[in-house]
């Protein structure tokens, strides 16, 4: 590892069930010296990724609020989906809509519409989802190209057969090529339970995947039936577009 990945694994330290890292607690986890280990956060620190709240102790920075701010305001699929997602809820009456993007092996919600609502769903901005469970999830990991779909499975074999995707790589590959195929997937309970999820693809002008969009609602309001599932592509396909126009606008 390069001494800037170095650096930057003290951020992956941080999460939700520790988010104060003491020095000595970064110098027993990463097993960096203590010197090193100061350097590099006295430099997170003097970059705003790092801020001191006594006693040795630090917390993530406001340069993440920054961040924040100039993703909300710039970020081509945010911006796109946001332009059709109202009109898109408003066809279906009800529900929430969640728009998801892949970062690593993590599938994270970055906007949900509307903001208030009356469902409990877990995974809001910024927290991570099952890679292997769930519409959002189901439906980018079948649009990843095959070689790092190999790399997932050699790695969390155990975790995709506990999730009913296949025991074998043939297996695997089959699940998802036949949900590739349909271009949706439907799931209920699998995140959260009792609200039902009919997630799509949303792909670049180059046919990369970009992200998710994901119509949840409750098991007892509504059945999927074609209608919604048509819907959802053809909003799917329409934000594909409002993000081509998008990056010919800023370039």
């Amino acid at each position: 590892m390069s001494s800037l990945g170095r650096l930057l694994s003290i951020l992956d330290l941080y999460s939700e069930t520790k988010p104060i890292w003491t020095l000595e607690d970064i110098t027993l986890e990463t097993g960096f010296a203590r010197s090193t280990a100061y350097r590099y956060v006295k430099e997170l620190c003097d970059s705003g990724l790092l801020i001191s709240i006594g006693k040795g102790a630090h917390v993530l920075g406001p340069r993440f609020i920054e961040f924040d701010r100039l993703i909300r305001n710039n970020d081509p699929l945010l911006i796109a989906s946001q332009r059709i997602m109202p009109d898109l809820l408003g066809e279906f009456g009800e529900g929430v809509l969640l728009l998801s993007s892949l970062y690593k092996n993590k599938v994270l919600c970055i906007h949900q519409e509307p903001l208030i609502n009356d469902f409990k769903i877990s995974y809001t901005r910024g927290r991570p989802m099952p890679l292997f469970y769930g519409a959002t999830s189901k439906i980018i990991l079948c649009n990843l190209p095959e070689t790092v779909l190999v790399k997932l499975f050699l790695q969390h074999r155990r975790e995709i057969a506990q999730a009913g995707l296949g025991d074998e790589w043939d297996d695997f590959r089959a699940y998802l090529a036949e949900m590739s195929h349909k271009r949706f997937c439907i799931t209920s309970n699998e995140v959260d339970q009792g609200v039902t999820g009919v997630g799509s693809a949303i792909f670049s002008e180059a046919q990369s995947i970009l992200g998710s969009l994901t119509y949840v609602t409750f098991n007892s309001n509504r059945s999927v039936d074609e209608a919604i599932i048509r819907r959802l592509l053809v909003g799917c396909e329409k934000i594909t577009k409002e993000i081509t126009s998008t990056i010919n606008k800023g370039s």
